[in-house]
């Protein structure tokens, strides 16, 4: 505490950092430096006491994950990291602390080292085995019942979710209504159901709203092979959509992340983007046209010869543990 009062004073001097302490932002170092200690040491507990072989972090902007993964590199044993999400937007600000990144596909591959600037013999491309990608490049009718939004929980990054659901909701049931389908919104699982609907009866009539449904829960293939199309602003739904082959339309106005996500889904073809409200009634055009974009090489499954070698005893040096891994890519 000491130390970090001593630093707080240097970096005071500087105005920028001078006006984020004005604002208060500096209190929180205090939490997180006492936190942080408490969640090291019940790790170092948990390493010193199981028999821990290797570690695998999926979210290494979480210090309850990237803790344990930080301790394991000190102690010598392999470490993996890799994302739950679609793209990691804040690896263009933080290094990966780990021997391997494993990357989904080629999509988050390109991502990592063209915009994150990763090393590429860092990167080993291995998804989870998963059934979604079994709807891969199927055929796909017109006739699917349903026309789904994808709702996000806009106010963790200070958006309103009112204004979403206006720019988005009412041309999207107009749409719904005069081509015959059922709207439903499927709602993240941070989201509340009631808020949501309280928006939904501000933005339609009652009667309107016979025609619209929401979902929770986690996302089902069920729902994905009835999906006409999908809408979101920008969710790794747009993933998921791809691989069932369901079109996903990404509202780029609506856009607030700095991360470059929605260019990214549209350079390997998992969306296409609308860049304003008037273009939600053309989306039929664009569906019987034939402008569906595809899956996008953002998925391939990792061999089990592949993930042995990651979680095995590391070689002698890193180069060699990233040669032994790429080896056993090419076999399995």
């Amino acid at each position: 505490m000491a130390q970090w009062d001593v630093l707080r004073k240097e970096l005071e001097e500087i105005p920028e950092y001078n006006t984020i302490s004005r604002c208060n932002s500096f209190e929180a170092f205090y939490y997180y430096i006492e936190h942080g200690l408490r969640v090291r040491d019940a790790w170092k507990n948990v390493l010193e006491s199981e028999t821990v072989t290797a570690v695998l972090c999926a979210d290494d902007t979480n210090p309850f994950t990237h803790i344990p993964l930080l301790l394991a590199r000190q102690r010598g044993l392999p470490t993996i990291s890799c994302h739950h999400g679609a793209l990691d937007g804040r690896c263009m600000v933080k290094g990966c602390d780990a021997d391997v990144f494993l990357a989904k596909g080629k999509m988050e591959q390109d991502y990592l080292t063209r915009l994150c600037a990763m090393p590429p013999k860092k990167i080993v491309i291995g998804a989870p085995s998963s059934t979604v990608g079994a709807q891969r490049g199927a055929l796909r009718d017109h006739n699917q019942p349903y026309i789904v939004f994808f709702s996000e929980p806009y106010e963790a990054t200070n958006g309103r979710g009112t204004d979403v659901y206006a720019d988005i909701l009412v041309p999207l049931f107009e749409l719904a209504a005069r081509e015959g389908r059922q709207l439903i919104i499927k709602l993240h699982p941070a989201e509340s159901l009631t808020e949501r609907r309280s928006i939904a009866e501000q933005l339609l009539s009652l009667e309107q709203r016979k025609n619209l449904r929401f979902v929770t829960g986690p996302l089902s293939s069920e729902l994905l092979g009835k999906t006409w199309f999908g809408i979101t602003v920008l969710s790794t739904v747009a993933m998921e959509c791809a691989l069932h082959g369901v079109p996903c339309f990404l509202c780029k106005w609506l856009e607030s992340s700095p991360y470059g996500y929605i260019d990214q889904f549209v350079r390997f073809g998992l969306g296409i983007p609308l860049s304003h409200p008037s273009e939600i009634p053309d989306i039929p055009i664009l569906l019987r046209a034939g402008d569906t974009g595809g899956h996008g090489d953002c998925w391939e499954v990792a061999s089990s010869s592949l993930l042995k070698a990651l979680i095995s005893a590391p070689p002698k040096t890193h180069e060699d543990a990233l040669a032994d891994l790429r080896q056993a890519k090419t076999v399995g």
